[in-house]
């Protein structure tokens, strides 16, 4: 399978450098960020069966353009490439806390939410995994299909998938040939012993709490089916 990851063009928001994660901002393209756009797509490869497409306008713009070029193409609107949830600092400059997330994460840190209350990396991760899957079970090897998406989500694809590559520059395009999605499955692997150790962990720090045996019990079963992480 081919794969073209396209990175929506500079967008408001990229201009006022404001974390903009959620549809409700708006965050649209800018001109130059159109004709970045545009320019990238003359280069887009000769035929491409499937959009799948971040649910945010500056994407979706983005795909727009892509589109124009591939009328017969299938366009998904895929949920699960939305921008990474930032928590408190939605809608806010970047900052030195965002900065240690990060870094944590680099080191391992599944765990550690931006902003509190935001996503953390087992979160991005699961939610890319099932989209990958998806893609994964409705398409052929035959086919290319273009992911258009924000920077920090097409990096975590290439992760999973094995791709080495520096990070996408807004509205530009990496094609890779032959990928195999299968990599990804390792992965979901990976994902579900870090949350079985997790939940295991955290059964054993409610074994030590001093309650009632039924409530322990039923604390235990219910932290076992609901592991919020």
């Amino acid at each position: 399978m081919k794969i073209v990851f396209m990175r929506h063009g500079e967008a408001t928001d990229n201009v006022n450098k404001i974390i903009s994660d959620q549809e409700i901002y708006w965050s649209v393209l800018t001109e130059s960020g159109i004709q970045t756009v545009l320019t990238s797509v003359k280069a887009l490869p000769q035929s491409i069966d499937k959009i799948y497409v971040s649910p945010f306008p500056r994407t979706i713009q983005t795909a727009h353009y892509v589109s124009v070029k591939y009328p017969s193409a299938e366009v998904i609107i895929e949920n699960r490439l939305h921008e990474i949830y930032h928590g408190k600092y939605s809608n806010k400059k970047n900052n030195e806390d965002l900065d240690n997330t990060r870094i944590k994460q680099i080191n391992g840190d599944y765990f550690t939410r931006f902003g509190e209350y935001g996503e953390n990396k087992y979160d991005i991760e699961i939610r890319l995994c099932g989209c990958l899957k998806d893609i994964y079970n409705s398409s052929f090897n035959s086919n290319t299909i273009a992911i258009v998406a924000h920077g920090s989500i097409i990096s975590y694809l290439k992760r999973i998938l094995c791709l080495h590559s520096p990070h996408i520059k807004t509205g530009k395009i990496e094609e890779f040939n032959e990928v195999d999605l299968k990599p990804f499955l390792k992965y979901m692997k990976k994902l579900s012993k870090i949350k079985s150790d997790e939940t295991n962990k955290r059964v054993n720090t409610i074994e030590g709490l001093e309650i009632n045996s039924d409530l322990k019990s039923s604390l235990i079963t219910w932290q076992k089916k609901n592991l919020i992480i």
